[in-house]
């Protein structure tokens, strides 16, 4: 399958993740969420590295994608355990959209500081999506 269509699948997948949670956090706190669908994560991770015959032992090394990956390791932390936190206090209408705003951030940042081609496409595409989020959470 080509990239776009595990995003597809991560996408579709992402938004039945949120109604599941938001069912979950009425009753199981946030905290406790976030290590149960981690493990569940973490578990699926180790059986892709091996049905991959990948190694962890190759890249444990201290290298740049070594701290790069470290540091996306904290952000995603950050952005779970907030992004849980905030699904269980607020409707899913409006947690949601805002969350997924972290789509304008990677963009901001890959053309700022990866050198991605900036296109008036993509500007356009940038502007629509922060209009459905301000109208979503209205």
């Amino acid at each position: 399958m080509s990239y776009v269509g595990w995003a597809f699948v991560a996408m579709a997948a992402y938004g039945v993740t949120a109604v599941l949670l938001k069912l979950a956090l009425k009753d199981i706190p946030p905290g406790v969420a976030v290590v149960i669908t981690n493990l569940v994560l973490v578990l699926a991770g180790v059986g892709l590295v091996i049905y991959r015959g990948e190694s962890f032992t190759a890249h444990m090394t201290i290298s740049r994608p070594m701290v790069c990956v470290l540091l996306a390791g904290l952000m995603l932390s950050l952005s779970i355990v907030s992004y849980y936190i905030a699904l269980s206090r607020g409707p899913t209408s409006v947690v949601v959209p805002i969350f997924a705003m972290y789509v304008l951030v990677a963009t901001f940042i890959g053309f700022a500081f990866l050198g991605e081609e900036v296109k008036p496409t993509r500007v356009a595409g940038v502007l629509l999506a922060g209009g459905a989020i301000f109208l979503l959470t209205r």
